[in-house]
């Protein structure tokens, strides 16, 4: 963690998994399937679990997509 590209890439990858695992959780609140989800999205059920298992790195469309499937959006926030 002391070289600060590593730090940087680390943590980018940790607010990826946070988000794929926010919708995931509002996925099974809401009683649906990967397959659900796949249908809603035109996404293979295959690539749904790989997005929810982190085994890809998801593009913005993706995640958007993922996201207006559950009734949502994905939002930029400022800290």
């Amino acid at each position: 963690m002391q070289n600060p590209a590593f730090a940087a890439e680390y943590k980018r990858l940790e607010e990826q998994e946070q988000l794929m695992a926010s919708l995931k959780a509002q996925r099974e609140a809401q009683n649906l399937t990967q397959k659900d989800i796949a249908e809603k999205t035109g996404m293979k059920i295959q690539n749904v679990s790989r997005l929810e298992r982190g085994l890809v790195r998801p593009t913005l469309d993706t995640l958007s997509r993922y996201a207006n499937a559950l009734g949502g959006r994905i939002e930029f926030v400022l800290n």
